[in-house]
């Protein structure tokens, strides 16, 4: 599967938002000639349309285009996983006030584990979701939000969720380290965890 680059993702983003009426070739580009030139937005309503994603209606008076009925509906399933997670982020801002008023550390601990296992279940199946609804547009969407979540929010608390690994995973994890950046980058790695 190829996802759609930026560009095409940000037109057709425009073109779907207007809904069913479309938007005129003129409104398109009088928002992207800011940063696009005109052939760049010309080729990609090209590409655009021969791949089914548009529909171009013209009358007498304008050149109008609008997004197919798959591509407005994957908008609707990402925008709705998209309010998923910001009402998620909300309940984590009312739950880190509660949790600081906590008093024994092992509870912070164990509410926080939650906080973080909700937010990466939320995440998994918002894309399993939107897996089934376009993917080549909207997962790379998703993508996108889940970075800046996880920048703020979830690379602090994976640490505190994320299992210990067995014996037989890091036999594993070293064997591919051996493959892939050599027998002695392994060797060091396993002098290091043996330590620890």
């Amino acid at each position: 599967m190829d996802f759609l680059d930026k560009k095409k993702r940000l037109v057709l983003i425009a073109i779907a938002q207007k809904g069913a009426s479309g938007l005129t070739y003129d409104e398109l580009l009088s928002t992207f000639l800011i940063f696009m030139t005109r052939n760049t937005l010309q080729s990609i309503v090209e590409d655009l349309y021969f791949s089914g994603y548009i529909n171009i209606l013209r009358d007498d008076k304008e050149v109008r285009l609008i997004a197919s009925r798959k591509v407005r509906s994957s908008l609707v399933a990402l925008d709705f996983q998209r309010y998923k997670l910001l009402k998620f982020l909300e309940e984590v801002k009312k739950k880190s006030e509660e949790i600081s008023k906590l008093q024994d550390k092992n509870s912070q601990l164990e509410e926080i584990k939650k906080i973080g296992k909700e937010g990466l279940e939320l995440i998994s199946s918002g894309l399993l979701t939107l897996y089934k609804e376009f993917p080549e547009f909207t997962i790379p969407e998703y993508i996108e939000i889940i970075e800046v979540i996880n920048n703020e929010v979830l690379a602090k608390l994976s640490p505190l969720i994320t299992q210990q690994m067995t014996e037989e995973d890091l036999k594993q994890f070293l064997n591919l380290i051996s493959k892939y950046l050599g027998e002695k980058e392994a060797e060091v790695l396993s002098e290091a965890l043996k330590r620890i």
